[in-house]
């Protein structure tokens, strides 16, 4: 009886708690959050340019790539081993930094306009807006990265054919598919991930700090530092599993599924602690 008591004190002290009756199902939540991140014009020039990094630069680099292969290199069939789909597939190396900068405006931007005292008290509870937000979020990051990795893909290919690879040279299986499959939960996972670092520290040049050191920096460190089982640690890091599971021609063995449940954890841990913080902090 105490401890419902003070919880209940403990809510009536927020800025946005208002006693009502009616109560918002998760459905809802999930509606709301659809109809303002598909509203939002940073959103979807967010989206707009990771799509076009994403397609395009895969495109650039298989051009680069064959534009200066030495002469006669592709008539000797030079290029057979190399799986040219792999390369449609690097514009992810940098779009990934523009799908973390979307989660993190995601949640901060609601912060910046005061949006996130509406959707805190018509949602009291407020975990629902925290999975709701991601859930959608995490869904059209999943869908534009797909269609990114899909374009650049058979970008790739139209630019070999052109270059005058022969069709049965590229290297393209099944693997491809599974590949681009791979690259768009990546890239989802990852936007989810710092929509959770969004939520803990409120601040948008903060988050996407702490969003480009995990990608850029911390890797960096541990390649760095000679000392074993910090190499060992390595394979565990955010954008080292998530490319391991990305790249085309990666078997669903072992490290396939390491990386992808490294991957998984990275976002779920987030959420854990961005949710604890979103019941006990005030908007």
């Amino acid at each position: 009886m105490t401890t419902a008591a003070t919880t209940d004190a403990a809510d009536a002290r927020r800025a946005t708690y208002r006693e009502t009756s009616h109560r918002v199902t998760f459905g809802g939540a999930v509606r709301a959050e659809w109809i303002k991140l598909t509203s939002v014009r940073s959103i979807g020039w967010a989206i707009a340019i990771a799509v076009v990094i994403t397609a395009g630069l895969g495109a650039l680099v298989t051009f680069a790539t064959l534009a200066t292969a030495p002469e006669g290199a592709i008539e000797q069939g030079l290029f057979q081993e190399i799986p040219l789909a792999s390369l449609g597939a690097s514009g992810l190396l940098v779009s990934q930094l523009v799908f973390a900068v979307l989660g993190v405006i995601a949640m901060t931007g609601e912060y910046g306009s005061g949006q996130i005292r509406s959707s805190l008290t018509a949602v009291p509870a407020r975990t629902p807006v925290l999975a709701a937000k991601a859930l959608v979020l995490g869904l059209i990051a999943f869908v534009a990265s797909a269609v990114a990795l899909t374009i650049g893909m058979l970008a790739t290919v139209g630019i070999a054919l052109a270059f005058g690879v022969e069709a049965s040279t590229i290297d393209i299986d099944a693997s491809v598919p599974f590949a681009v499959l791979a690259g768009a939960v990546y890239l989802a996972l990852l936007t989810v991930f710092s929509l959770a670092i969004g939520t803990l520290v409120r601040s948008g040049a903060g988050a996407i700090a702490i969003a480009l050191g995990v990608l850029l920096v911390l890797p960096t460190i541990v390649g760095l530092i000679p000392l074993e089982w910090v190499q060992d640690a390595s394979p565990y890091l955010l954008p080292n599993a998530g490319m391991t599971m990305s790249m085309p021609g990666a078997d669903p063995g072992e490290d396939f599924w390491r990386a992808l449940a490294v991957t998984i954890a990275w976002p779920a841990v987030a959420l854990v602690g961005a949710a604890a913080a979103l019941v006990r902090r005030d908007a």
